[in-house]
């Protein structure tokens, strides 16, 4: 292995009188980096779309052929968003069709049919913003609290329906 000053001596070549230090990249390499600038895209007659591309470090032009995100190979995911505590739990008795319990803040839990959390889901499903995050509360905090909600969401749905 050589070292740093032998390594350095060979860069330097000797000229008359002058000392010429020689950079080690060499001439057939490309450089480490380079940035491409687009420069116009071309849209064929069968939907095929080609992006050209020039380098200006080596000076060269580049095609590239791309697709749109919609393309057919590109799988979509759609998640539902749903709420955190016992509404979202609620949504889900309701997707599952089957019952479930619910604990609420004091620890107490309670056993929840399809016919109340579909009530509770439809009534909060139709309030504005800031009574959906009052029934959240109610429905979090304790039995009673929620037992308040369910009797509301029967008889607003009775009266809805």
């Amino acid at each position: 292995m050589k070292t740093l000053a032998t390594f350095l001596s060979e860069t330097k070549k000797h000229i008359g009188d002058e000392v010429v230090t020689e950079t080690m990249s060499f001439k057939n390499d490309p450089p480490n980096i380079i940035v491409l600038k687009r420069k116009a895209i071309r849209i064929f007659p069968d939907g095929r779309k080609v992006a050209l591309y020039h380098a200006d470090k080596i000076d060269k032009y580049v095609s590239i052929p791309y697709s749109d995100m919609t393309d057919k190979n590109v799988m979509q995911v759609h998640e539902a968003w749903r709420p955190m505590g016992n509404i979202g739990m609620l949504m889900q008795i309701v997707d599952s069709g089957e019952p479930n319990v619910l604990t609420f803040h004091d620890s107490l839990s309670m056993k929840i049919d399809v016919m109340t959390a579909q009530s509770i889901v439809n009534l909060y499903n139709s309030v504005n913003e800031s009574n959906k995050t009052k029934i959240e509360k109610m429905v979090n905090k304790d039995k009673i609290n929620f037992s308040k909600v369910a009797a509301f969401a029967h008889g607003a749905h009775t009266d809805l329906g």
